[in-house]
């Protein structure tokens, strides 16, 4: 596992005017909250500890085998800390904010073009499967990829 890297990230001033810094961490890949994380681990810290060791006094009275009353006890922990994480995800909101922009026509081609140029090319239309075509199609991308194409063989076809 990784080390987390500390990143500070400016947000939206408060009223009062000062610049508020909140500091996110990488973590397995995806950048969080610091302070909602440890929130989050002290939560799941408590409710799986609480549960495991209440589940431990209830089924040692309970259960005749050490064995089995351990057993059962860490399921009900695992069932806490999945809890836990249902209760974190209730409180502690989602930062992203997706947007979805139209790209402009001049970088669609210009992805084009660069695709074009790497080691194995494009390809045809005609070589990929009839669904994905209509997907292209409702991407509106059908006509980059279908221009670029004719552009290519018309390359290809002074250059012979």
């Amino acid at each position: 596992m990784a080390e987390p890297q500390s990143a500070t990230t400016p947000t939206t001033p408060p009223d009062d005017g000062a610049t508020a810094q909140e500091t996110y961490l990488e973590v397995w890949g995806d950048t969080v909250n610091g302070r909602h994380l440890a929130i989050a681990v002290v939560v799941g810290s408590v409710i799986g500890a609480s549960a495991l060791l209440a589940a431990q006094a209830f089924f040692e009275r309970v259960v005749s085998e050490a064995s089995l009353a351990q057993a059962y006890s860490l399921l009900v922990g695992i069932a806490a800390c999945l809890v836990a994480g249902i209760v974190c995800g209730i409180f502690i909101k989602p930062k992203r904010i997706v947007a979805l922009a139209a790209a402009d026509v001049e970088s669609i081609d210009g992805v084009i073009t660069m695709m074009s140029e790497q080691r194995q090319g494009l390809g045809t239309l005609a070589d990929i499967p009839e669904q994905s075509q209509k997907e292209l199609r409702e991407l509106g991308l059908y006509e980059h990829f279908a221009a670029a194409e004719a552009a290519a063989s018309q390359k290809e076809g002074k250059t012979s």
